[in-house]
């Protein structure tokens, strides 16, 4: 396994962490919990949640990310499109069409107009992959959650203060649209609704974050983040018109490295006020369906940086099997933690989101 990095590229080095310095920075806990003994264990009402890819794949059983919506794009394989996205290593809708629309430009200026209208057509093609893309993947409408499993999971989502998302679809929102105890809100409430948008408010009412963007936010021309509700007969067939109309794509943060994700977090408002929200968190911080991956080590640094915050509670995916990796994982952070924080797991089995 690589060594780990700091989101400014230095390496860590596991190795050199002590026993004597984890000890001193974090009171590890030795037994496993269940979701009910962490909630007893938690204390007061500031207490917050992270949810990752196991949050919708506990209900949908899918994973929503730029791989799979590649691979479910209906782009061929031996199409020049997928060359693109070969030869620039990613899975990134965005960029790929923004480097058509630059080849088109470029064409235009060296007079091949021909050349220049394929690119551009090409653009376009890409924008409709990801619209059939998105419709292959991700569910139409909201009542194809079940009342049952939405006011389950919104009970879930109620013994928290503030929600921190890494997902981009759609059942996060939705559960909160449905919950009838409306607690929690995005910042989208100020201001009425402008050709099907609302815009962000860093003063407007928040209590979720998308630190990665999602499906229905979009960048305005002057920079704005926001949010597309629903005017037609599903939020899914708006989120295509806008795509097709504006010719723009979802706010994303494309998979790569924990380094090109943070340069794109810090050069959007949004993503970045989100990103320092969790840097200040307080209190008590739940994981729920994340895996401390490489590729998100700038999550991990934002949360430990957090000097306010006083447990965080893990939850492990069959813990007999996969408890001491994550612990591993976590202790390397150890050396950059100032205070200290306690660290629990949870047997993620005991976390009924959904029923």
């Amino acid at each position: 396994m690589a060594s780990p990095q700091f989101t400014d590229g230095r390496r860590r080095n596991p190795t050199s962490l002590s026993i004597a310095i984890i000890l001193r920075c974090y009171k590890m806990t030795g037994d496993i919990l269940t979701f009910g003994q962490a909630t007893e264990l938690s204390e007061g009402p500031d207490r917050s949640v992270l949810l990752g890819n196991g949050f919708s794949i506990a209900r949908a059983g899918g994973v929503f990310n730029y791989a799979n919506l590649l691979d479910k794009s209906n782009l061929p394989e031996s199409s020049s499109i997928r060359n693109v996205f070969r030869m620039f290593g990613t899975f990134d809708f965005e960029e790929v069409m923004r480097a058509l629309e630059h080849a088109a430009r470029i064409e235009e200026a060296y007079g091949d107009k021909v050349r220049s209208a394929k690119f551009r057509d090409d653009a376009a093609l890409v924008r409709e992959a990801l619209i059939h893309a998105v419709r292959a993947v991700h569910p139409e409408i909201q009542s194809e959650i079940p009342d049952s499993q939405a006011e389950k999971c919104a009970t879930f989502l109620n013994l928290f203060c503030k929600i921190f998302t890494l997902n981009y679809d759609l059942q996060l929102y939705w559960v909160i649209l449905r919950a009838k105890e409306k607690k929690h809100a995005d910042g989208f409430g100020l201001g009425e609704v402008i050709e099907g948008f609302k815009t962000f408010s860093e003063i407007g009412t928040c209590s979720t974050y998308y630190l990665h963007g999602a499906l229905h936010l979009f960048e305005s021309e002057n920079g704005d983040t926001q949010k597309r509700v629903r005017t037609g007969s599903t939020i899914v067939d708006d989120i295509a018109e806008t795509i097709r109309k504006r010719r723009t794509l979802p706010l994303f943060v494309a998979e790569g490295t924990t380094v090109q994700k943070l340069r794109k977090i810090n050069s959007v408002a949004y993503l970045r006020h989100c990103y320092e929200t969790l840097r200040n968190i307080t209190g008590d911080l739940f994981i729920f369906g994340h895996s401390v991956s490489d590729n998100d080590i700038h999550i991990y640094d934002a949360i430990f940086s957090a000097v306010k915050l006083s447990k965080l509670f893990f939850c492990v995916h069959n813990p007999r099997r996969n408890l001491l990796l994550f612990r591993e994982k976590l202790a390397r952070f150890a050396e950059r933690r100032k205070g200290d924080v306690e660290i629990h797991y949870i047997d993620s089995a005991t976390v009924r989101i959904w029923d």
